[in-house]
Parts: structure tokens; C-alpha cells; sequence
């Protein structure tokens, strides 16, 4: 009998129940149910606080793991990273993220204020913090790259910029967040916007969504913006509707979005970078169409201009909102587009991209 080889999967325990809102837990999620269904031992192990690190050998020694596999979201990494069995690690964003004002972040922090706060936004210091950031980023996945066997990032327009694959070209590769398609099926769509996530405007921007609604509002009185998602910053957007005056939003908190993805015939990302954006491959699953600012590499990935969505200059406000008006009114491009989503998501499903992850991890299997 052919022993089942053993997956660790780093960084996560073990996702249960079904209602799972961190895009990058369901993926984890639907990774272990097909590895399992395939054959292969999964276990979890949490790898956040030091203590963790300093057990996690232990861990993989006492349970006779075969390859540990790290979905890492962070960069707070110990300078400890030597597994005793192959390690491979699946970077979940952009690798060359930037804030656009990282003093102002610093300043709000640690709540400077009045003159020093003023030094600390001067545009030498923000260019400083920004460099010094990005230094740490490129020595930290550096250090990571040459720990592990392998460094997956999300998209392969992400490889050029990638620090580490100049110094290990061999390590590095791309496999794209995989998505269980609904095989083209109609749902009834409805005069609906849609957004889906974190409320965390940092990244994801949603102040300018609703900027972008209040442009339309008024010429689109029977359509509505859907808002599901919860967050630090849920408060503060919904008084700015307050403040902008916008009668057709409305929040729906952190719920499952299927139903909202059935009805809803525009699906909108305003984000100011993504690892890969696991919403828009939901969204053209279900028939509606993407838009997205063409703010980060992966986008481009999912997204074709004017074939399965439409891409926006970064952060154009005034496009963006002529962009959905002249969805709202062609319902015949709207579903020419809706339909061409949900045909080319088809080749992020599982199955396909699962054999790419165990190609992978067979590759290390036969080097070590």
C-alpha cells in the first residue's frame, strides 16, 4: 500500500463552518477538500505568535510531514525559517504594495501631531518611509525565497518586479487562486450594483465607490448599490452616504453573497491593489459583469477591457461612473459582457488549478 503523503498547511488552523468571509480562508478551504479528495494527509498548524515558530519543527518532525505549505498574508516573519521537510510558501497579495502616504499612516498611529506631524508628512519624508518599506519587503522575500522550495505568487506579472526571483529564477512561479464556477448558469438579474468585501478603505477604497454613486444616483433612481462586507471603517462610509446624500445604499453587513451575486448585473472593485481579487472571479461566475481600476498586475489576469468587464485608468473617478452608466443603459452589452465573464472564469476551476499545485509539489517530492 502507497503511503499518503502529508501536507501541512502553515499559517491557518482549519477553516469550518460556512460562513467564511477571508477570500484567502476559502481558498485555503477548497485546496485542502480537493487535496484530501485526491489522497493526500492535510493538517494545520498556526503560525502567528513566536512560540508557535519555535514548536512549529517539532510539529512537523513528531507528524512525519511530507511538504509544509505556507499561505502567507503578513511579513512578520522570525529569522528562523528552516523546516526539516520541504517547504513551499503562496505569497495572497501584490508583492510590490505601497500605501500612498505611509507618514500619514505613521502620524495617525501613533497620534503625532500640530509641527512634527507636518515634518513627518513632508514629501522627503513619506519618500523615505515608502523606500526603507520597500527594502524591508525585497530582504524579507529574499530571506523567505531562499528558506523554501518554492515561492508561488498569485499572478506571472507579478514575477519581474519580484526581488527574490532574480536571485533564485528556479524557485519562483505563479499559480492563480482557484474558483468553483456555476457552468454557465442564467440567474435573473435585477437593476443592481454590487460590492463585495472588507470594509477596510486603506486598501480597498470603497470612499471612492461611493463618490462614484453619487455621480450616477441621481440619473439612475431605479438602481441600487449593494454594499456586503464589514470592517473597521463601516461607520465612517456609512456616514458619508449621510453626508453625500445617497438614498439607494445600502449596507448588508457580513453575510454569505451568493444571492447577491445572483441578482446583480454590475459588480464593481475599486481597490487600490489586490493579490489577485478572488471577488471578480466570483462575480463573473454568477453573470455579472467587473469593473475594476487597473490598479494592480493581477487585474489584468481577470479582466480583458470592453471583452469581460471594464478596466478604469487608476482611481478615475468620472470614468468610472460613465462606465456604469452606459452599462445601465445597454442591457444588451451588459449581458454580452456577463456572459463572456462567466465563459473565461471556467479556467480557474479547481480541478485545473489543482493540478498545477500538485505538478508543483511533485517536482519537490522528486528533487528532495
Amino acid at each position: 500500500m502507497v503511503k499518503k503523503k502529508k501536507i501541512c498547511f502553515l499559517g491557518y488552523g482549519e477553516p469550518s463552518g460556512e460562513l467564511v468571509g477571508n477570500g484567502v480562508v476559502r481558498v485555503i478551504k477548497l485546496q485542502a477538500k480537493i487535496l484530501r479528495d485526491r489522497g493526500y494527509d492535510v493538517c494545520f498548524f498556526h503560525l502567528f505568535s513566536i512560540k508557535e515558530y519555535k514548536e512549529l519543527n517539532q510539529f512537523l518532525i513528531k507528524n512525519e510531514i511530507d511538504l509544509a505549505l505556507w499561505h502567507m498574508t503578513s511579513l512578520k516573519i522570525k529569522w528562523w525559517l528552516h523546516t526539516p521537510c520541504p517547504l513551499v510558501c503562496l505569497w495572497h497579495s501584490t508583492p510590490n504594495f505601497t500605501y500612498e502616504n505611509y507618514a500619514s499612516i505613521f502620524c495617525k498611529k501613533y497620534k503625532v501631531n500640530s509641527f512634527v506631524r507636518n515634518i513627518f508628512q513632508s514629501g522627503f519624508v513619506n519618500f523615505f518611509l515608502i523606500k526603507m518599506h520597500a527594502l524591508y519587503n525585497a530582504s524579507m522575500f529574499v530571506y523567505v525565497t531562499a528558506c523554501s522550495d518554492r515561492m508561488v505568487l498569485l499572478s506571472n506579472k507579478f514575477i519581474p518586479r519580484f526581488v527574490a526571483a532574480k536571485f533564485f529564477p528556479n524557485k519562483v512561479l505563479s499559480i492563480s487562486n482557484m474558483i468553483e464556477s456555476n457552468g454557465l448558469k442564467c440567474f435573473e438579474k435585477k437593476k443592481e450594483v454590487l460590492f463585495v468585501g472588507r470594509l477596510d478603505n486603506k486598501t480597498k477604497k470603497i470612499d471612492l465607490l461611493l463618490h462614484i454613486w453619487s455621480k450616477i444616483e441621481s440619473v439612475a433612481e431605479d438602481w441600487i448599490l449593494n454594499i456586503c462586507g464589514d470592517g473597521k471603517d463601516r461607520q465612517m462610509l456609512e456616514q458619508m452616504c449621510k453626508d453625500l446624500n445617497l438614498q439607494h445604499v445600502y449596507f448588508r453587513g457580513f453575510v454569505m453573497p451568493e444571492d447577491f451575486y445572483k441578482t446583480a448585473s454590475v459588480f464593481c472593485v475599486t481597490s487600490a491593489f489586490e493579490g489577485w481579487g478572488l471577488v471578480i472571479e466570483e462575480a463573473a461566475s454568477y453573470g455579472c459583469v467587473p469593473l475594476a481600476f487597473n490598479s494592480f498586475e493581477a487585474v489584468t489576469d481577470l479582466i480583458t477591457d470592453g471583452e469581460n468587464g471594464i478596466l478604469i485608468p487608476p482611481f478615475d473617478i468620472d470614468a468610472y461612473a460613465n462606465a456604469i452608466k452606459r452599462l445601465m443603459n445597454d442591457e444588451q452589452e451588459r449581458n454580452r459582457l456577463a456572459q463572456n465573464a462567466q465563459r473565461d472564469v471556467v479556467r480557474f476551476e479547481p480541478e485545473i488549478i489543482m493540478d498545477q499545485w500538485e505538478n508543483l509539489f511533485e517536482s519537490v517530492f522528486n528533487k528532495r
